[in-house]
């Protein structure tokens, strides 16, 4: 038996698969962007070293190490590239070896890090850009 071609989708199949496909769009976007991971209600303040700072995207990232006891090393997260742009920051903002007083907010598991809210370093305060 020979298979028999399919006939090509109508426009208004066509029509509604691209309504379905983009309607999904949206979800996939905010569910990347949710801050359901970080305790809204808390505000930490931790003194430390900057022990990287990664102008990447999604998402910048500035890594503290603090002095403890114990010593740890905190990720904060911070907004976009775009974000942090339309802010006055840029690359260069931030150096490792820099001091450095960070407010955020933690991850409610509990893990070293958070979502910033500003950063007070060399004598300039910035802030989180998301």
């Amino acid at each position: 038996m020979i298979p028999l071609p399919r006939p090509p989708l109508s426009r208004r199949q066509l029509c509604l698969l691209t309504l379905i496909a983009c309607s999904a769009l949206p979800s996939l976007v905010t569910a990347h962007h949710s801050f359901a991971i970080f305790d809204q209600t808390r505000t930490i303040t931790l003194k430390g070293v900057v022990g990287r700072f990664a102008w990447t995207n999604p998402h910048v990232a500035i890594y503290l190490d603090t002095p403890g006891p114990p010593p740890q090393q905190f990720k904060i997260e911070t907004g976009s590239v775009n974000a942090l742009k339309r802010t006055g920051w840029n690359a260069d903002s931030i150096k490792a070896g820099e001091s450095a007083e960070i407010s955020f907010k933690p991850l409610k598991n509990g893990d070293p890090g958070g979502l910033l809210v500003e950063i007070k370093i060399g004598g300039a305060v910035l802030s989180g850009g998301g």
